[in-house]
């Protein structure tokens, strides 16, 4: 099975809004998300501990995953769709649309779609927010975000990135994982 470069790098965090950039296959994409429409990070935690270890999507009427979800700015939303697939894959979709007058019809600007590694995502993503911790600190992160850094839902990814139950209750293995980083 063939994987693509999916490399996400979360650039800056300030005054409410989260740059990141994702590099598809050579080509950049620049995302910037406004705190009052959605979490990301938070969003990305969530559904990176859902899909571990599924090989297939689930009924969401049966067994309710985070594996869509939509990121908001000013007139433009990224939209993400994750699939999980067999031996740890997942199909990622991104896709954004913008809207040239408030309630008016959304426009394709562009849409990537991709094969990952969950493993990989995963520690990129976990990688890339304690580089955030790092530079900032929750206090820091808080003040540039206005929310607070969604640290429960990191940890829980880390215990599935070391093969651990996501409901470790270990403070100290948990910053362990931040110390890893360094």
């Amino acid at each position: 099975m063939s994987v693509d470069q999916f490399d996400i790098f979360l650039t800056e965090v300030k005054a409410g809004w989260l740059e990141c950039r994702i590099v598809h296959n050579g080509s950049h994409y620049d995302l910037s998300v406004n705190s009052t429409f959605s979490e990301p990070l938070k969003d990305l935690f969530l559904c990176l501990c859902d899909v571990h270890t599924l090989d297939a999507p689930t009924d969401m009427q049966e067994d309710y995953r985070h594996i869509e979800f939509e990121w908001g700015g000013e007139g433009w939303l990224y939209y993400w769709t994750v699939t999980p697939k067999p031996d740890g894959m997942l199909d990622i979709a991104v896709e954004f649309k913008g809207k040239r007058e408030v309630g008016g019809v959304e426009h394709p600007v562009w849409k990537i779609q991709s094969v990952v590694a969950w493993e990989d995502l995963s520690r990129q993503l976990f990688t890339q927010a304690s580089e955030m911790l790092w530079m900032y600190g929750f206090s820091g992160y808080y003040d540039r975000w206005a929310k607070e850094f969604p640290v429960g839902q990191m940890m829980r990814l880390g215990h599935l990135l070391h093969d651990q139950s996501v409901d470790t209750n270990d403070l100290s293995r948990e910053l362990g994982y931040l110390a890893e980083t360094r």
